[in-house]
C-alpha cells in the first residue's frame, strides 16, 4: 500500500472508474462513502486510510498488487527518462571539467575560474547522481541487488570525490600532490567500478549484448584506474561505457513507455 501516494491514486481511481462507467454517485453507494470524500480522493487532495482503499478497488474489481505494480513502474518511466537525458549531460560536463582539472595550476588563470570550477564540479556531482538513479530503478525492475548496490556506491564515491575537488582547491597545490589525490580516487572508484560491470555483465540475458559490452568496458575501466600509473587509459575505455549506458537507458525507457 505503500506506493499508492497522491496525486497517482486518485488518477488511477478515476481512469477504473471511468472504464467500468460508473458515475462518483454511483461508485459511492458501492462503497458507502460520501461524494466529497470520493471526489477529494480523485483529486489528489487528500490520502485515504487503507481501509477506505481497498474498499473502493474491491468495488472496481482491480486487484491491489497490480495497482501498486502500475504506479510503481510509471515512477520508474519517469525516473529512466530523467536519467538518460543527466546521463547526456554529465558526459559533455565531464569532458569540460577534465580540461579545467587540466588547467587548474596554469598561471594568470580568469578570476572567476575558481568559481567556474566549483559550478562544474557541482554540475557532475548532481548529473551524475540522476544519471545512476536510473540504473537503481533497472535494478529494482529486475531484481538485481548487486546492480543497486555499486550504483549507490558509484554516486557516493563520485560525489565525494567532487567534493573534495572542491574544498581541496588551490592554486598553490602542488602537482605532485594533486596527482597522489586523483591516483586515490581512481583506486576506488575503479574497485567500485569493476562491480558496476560485474553487475551490467549479469544483465545480459535481460538487456542484451549491449548491457555486456558496457559492462566489459566498466570492467576495464575499473581495472586501469586501480593500476593508478595506467588511469589515463581508464578515461579513455570510460567514454564508450557512458555512451553504451546512456543506450541502455533509452531502451530501458522506450521499452516501458511502450508497455505503460
Amino acid at each position: 500500500m505503500q506506493n499508492l501516494e497522491q496525486p497517482q491514486l486518485g488518477k488511477t481511481i478515476v481512469d477504473l472508474r471511468q472504464k467500468k462507467r460508473l458515475t462518483q454517485e454511483e461508485l459511492v453507494e458501492l462503497c458507502n462513502i460520501n461524494v466529497r470524500t470520493l471526489q477529494r480522493i480523485e483529486a489528489g487532495e487528500v490520502t485515504p486510510r487503507e481501509y477506505t482503499i481497498r474498499i473502493l478497488l474491491d468495488a472496481l474489481d482491480y486487484n491491489i498488487a497490480k495497482i501498486e505494480h502500475s504506479i510503481q513502474k510509471k515512477a520508474s518511466i519517469k525516473w529512466v527518462k530523467i536519467a538518460w537525458v543527466a546521463g547526456i549531460i554529465y558526459f559533455l560536463v565531464g569532458i569540460f571539467e577534465s580540461g579545467l582539472d587540466y588547467v587548474r595550476f596554469e598561471e594568470n588563470l580568469p578570476y572567476y575560474f575558481p568559481l567556474l570550477y566549483t559550478a562544474t564540479k557541482l554540475m557532475v556531482a548532481v548529473t551524475y547522481l540522476f544519471f545512476m538513479i536510473g540504473f537503481i530503478e533497472i535494478g529494482k525492475y529486475f531484481e538485481n541487488a548487486l546492480l543497486k548496490i555499486a550504483s549507490y556506491l558509484m554516486v557516493a564515491s563520485l560525489v565525494v570525490i567532487e567534493v573534495y575537488d572542491i574544498i581541496s582547491y588551490s592554486p598553490e597545490m602542488a602537482w605532485e600532490e594533486f596527482y597522489l589525490i586523483k591516483g586515490t580516487e581512481a583506486v576506488v572508484f575503479g574497485g567500485i567500478d569493476i562491480v558496476f560491470g560485474i553487475a551490467l555483465l549479469l544483465l545480459g540475458k535481460k538487456l542484451g549484448v549491449i548491457s555486456k559490452v558496457a559492462g566489459i568496458f566498466e570492467i576495464i575501466v575499473g581495472a586501469f584506474f586501480i593500476t593508478f600509473f595506467l588511469a589515463f587509459i581508464g578515461l579513455i575505455a570510460m567514454v564508450p561505457a557512458i555512451i553504451l549506458e546512456i543506450i541502455i537507458l533509452y531502451k530501458f525507457y522506450d521499452e516501458m513507455k511502450t508497455q505503460a
